[in-house]
């Protein structure tokens, strides 16, 4: 009879709770509200242009653009508890330990084309495609892949890789072991690692700043006539592939490194020494500046197929 009881408690509770999440996106209309599960399946309205915030320690976040003005969640923890705070200017979701301890946590997200999405993680992987909106990513260990951002883009993370592609909007992206790969970037770029490579394909920027310690770095794209371009490495490499057309005034220098050029080079008077010199191409209207200890230096006539594969 105990038994019979426990059991019919137990079902009432889960209706309880499937009655609760069902009427959820009903009153995100009217009040902000929490809930705090072991899973969470449901849809709440968002704002023009409101944020969508999600933070998990291991497993992994995934957001996707959808044309729908709502935020569909469907979230899971394996140890813990799924946190949700929800207004219509703002979602949040987090992830809360059993006793101290937090499993491994997915999180599978479609938000309103436009939004700002934040994603945070410690050792788990971030990937949002088609949102259009800012999107800022940072993870310790975990790797970092965002596309189709149409406004600003910051990424963050240690030991991770980073993978960004088809921005229009500025970029931001720091590493310190895992590498950068940049490709089809519209908007100025700063972008720094420590041991990791930085590689940047079809680039049409005015303003780059990519620099590693020990990782090469390569550039392919136009270079704008009123644009200024930094590259720097400390044992690494630096390869340039830019068009042919490409007017710019360089300065160039290394320590023990060599220098190459697929242009003709015109040396600038009283402005070069063992170790430094300038040279112009073209109109030589851009700035480019390359720098690099002990690594080589290399500007080609090319585009990204040029150096895509190294």
């Amino acid at each position: 009879m105990k038994r019979i009881q426990l059991d019919m408690t137990m079902n009432w509770k889960r209706a309880g709770l499937i009655a609760l999440l069902s009427a959820l996106p009903a009153v995100a209309a009217a009040q902000d509200y929490a809930v705090r599960l072991p899973q969470i399946d449901t849809t709440v309205a968002l704002e023009k242009e409101g944020t969508v915030d999600l933070t998990i320690i291991s497993g992994r976040i995934r957001v996707l653009g959808w044309d729908r003005q709502d935020v569909k969640i469907s979230a899971r923890i394996d140890r813990g508890y799924v946190k949700m705070d929800a207004g219509m200017s703002r979602v949040r979701l987090s992830v809360e330990g059993d006793r101290g301890r937090a499993g491994e946590a997915i999180f599978e997200v479609s938000v309103p084309r436009g939004s700002r999405v934040v994603m945070n993680s410690t050792s788990g992987d971030l990937f949002a495609s088609g949102t259009r909106g800012e999107v800022n990513a940072e993870s310790v260990s975990g790797d970092i892949d965002v596309s189709d951002v149409r406004r600003r883009l910051s990424a963050e993370s240690v030991s991770g890789s980073q993978h960004i592609a088809n921005v229009v909007g500025d970029v931001r992206s720091e590493a310190v072991s895992g590498r950068i790969e940049m490709e089809n970037i519209a908007g100025d770029i700063e972008a720094e690692t420590v041991s990791g490579r930085v590689v940047m394909l079809d680039i049409k920027s005015k303003f780059v700043k990519a620099g590693s310690v020990s990782g090469r770095v390569a550039f392919a794209g136009p270079i704008d006539p009123a644009g200024r371009y930094e590259f720097e490495s400390h044992s690494g490499s630096i390869r340039l592939a830019v068009p042919e057309n490409t007017g710019a005034l360089l300065r160039v220098e290394t320590f023990s490194g060599h220098v190459e050029s697929d242009f003709p080079v015109t040396l600038q008077p009283n402005r070069s020494t063992q170790n430094r010199f300038e040279f112009q191409i073209g109109n030589g209207r851009a700035r480019i500046t390359a720098e690099s200890f002990s690594g080589s230096i290399n500007i080609i006539r090319g585009t990204s197929r040029d150096i895509s594969g190294e």
